[in-house]
């Protein structure tokens, strides 16, 4: 795994945004839920759509080109359909930035 890298400050990332940061080769999405940052691929599994276009209502977000709905919170699994995931990133916040970690075999899979 390759280490932790800052990509963007908190205060970027408003409640409800979706904020797209480039890490290492990869579009990595990031969303701040009642203060709390989660980092996904911006990429839905399902038609490669970027995530960053759909709609976040509360904790759910669905992407913009075939309605799948993702639960943030809950490690992005699916809501509908339930049988499918986001790729999601560990992420950290450290004296006010927001740092996440790209495994090696993903990024070199960009």
């Amino acid at each position: 795994m390759s280490g932790w890298r800052a990509v963007i400050e908190l205060d970027e990332i408003w409640e409800g945004d979706l904020v797209t940061c480039k890490v290492d080769g990869i579009d990595v999405l990031f969303i701040n839920i009642s203060g709390e940052v989660y980092a996904y691929r911006d990429k839905c599994p399902h038609a490669g759509t970027p995530l960053s276009q759909g709609l976040l209502e509360d904790r759910v977000l669905t992407c913009s080109s075939h309605l799948w709905q993702f639960d943030i919170v809950n490690d992005g699994i699916g809501v509908n359909p339930k049988n499918c995931r986001l790729t999601s990133y560990p992420v950290k916040v450290e004296d006010g930035k927001v740092l996440v970690q790209i495994r090696a075999s993903e990024a070199e899979q960009t």
